[in-house]
């Protein structure tokens, strides 16, 4: 299984297919790595369906903490924080 910053790497590069983005969330998921999965979250530049990928893999991987996180984040877009509130 590839590392969490490689699966992280593949996710928020724009140049790989949509199917191998997904994939790598799900890994980083399966891997608990909930740090990265918050990132790609908060990253502004990330179409929004990987990012609300990324809240529900917080939430598969017990993600509890990070998702508190961002629901309070004022700086994350309101329907984000909204998937994050209801997933804590």
């Amino acid at each position: 299984m590839p590392s969490p910053r490689s699966l992280f790497q593949t996710a928020v590069d724009a140049n790989v297919p949509r199917q191998t983005r997904e994939a790598a969330i799900n890994g980083l998921a399966m891997a608990g790595a909930t740090t990265q999965l918050r990132v790609i979250a908060v990253t502004s530049g990330l179409a929004g369906p990987y990012r609300r990928q990324a809240l529900s893999a917080l939430d598969l991987c017990g993600g509890t903490d990070e998702l508190e996180r961002l629901a309070a984040d004022s700086s994350l877009h309101r329907s984000l924080r909204k998937q994050a509130e209801e997933l804590v």
